[in-house]
């Protein structure tokens, strides 16, 4: 084989193995559907739909019994990003918690606002008598790692609207309870 036929059979190789940067770009919704959700440790994005509207309370963790609270916030510590942790409004009434929220929520009838202004979290007793809703869920939904979504709020309505492929629901026994009532 002479040179040149050579030199024309690896740019030809080459050529082929390269792809424009347009051309390998994918339409955003299909990158969203299409990739894998990824469960690895570190903050979770918890999409939820609540009974009444909670989204100006704050949340605390019961047990599973819903009879003790087992986590809950210090007055500093209902901030996200600099801004009160109030959840996330998305599309058909999904919620994005901004807090740490699991299926043992429940709801305190302080307003995050009045949450942080206290000089210190109010005590167990005090916590439990301001209890609103130890059942407020009535859907609860894992999207995978926060981290992993570029434009979080349109990626979520994207798989909202798709029926939330790739991500895992929590069953909801408070549902249960609330609907035997």
């Amino acid at each position: 084989m002479n040179k040149g036929i050579l030199t024309l059979v690896i740019l030809t190789f080459t050529l082929l193995s390269c792809q424009s940067g347009k051309t390998a770009t994918k339409n955003e919704a299909d990158s969203t559907m299409k990739r894998k959700i990824s469960f690895v440790p570190g903050p979770q994005t918890i999409v939820y739909k609540t009974i009444k509207d909670y989204t100006n309370l704050v949340p605390v963790i019961m047990n599973n019994e819903g009879t003790r609270i087992i986590s809950y916030p210090a007055p500093t510590d209902v901030f996200y990003k600099g801004i009160l942790a109030k959840p996330t409004a998305l599309k058909n009434g999904y919620l994005l918690d901004n807090r740490g929220i699991n299926e043992n929520v429940a709801f305190l009838n302080y307003t995050y606002e009045e949450y942080s202004r206290l000089p210190e979290a109010p005590s167990m007793e005090e916590m439990l008598s301001r209890i609103v809703e130890k059942h407020p869920l009535t859907e609860l939904i894992n999207c995978g790692l926060r981290s992993q979504y570029k434009d979080e709020i349109k990626e979520l309505n994207m798989l909202i609207d798709a029926g939330f492929p790739g991500c895992k629901r929590t069953k909801i026994k408070s549902l249960s309870i609330n609907l035997e009532q």
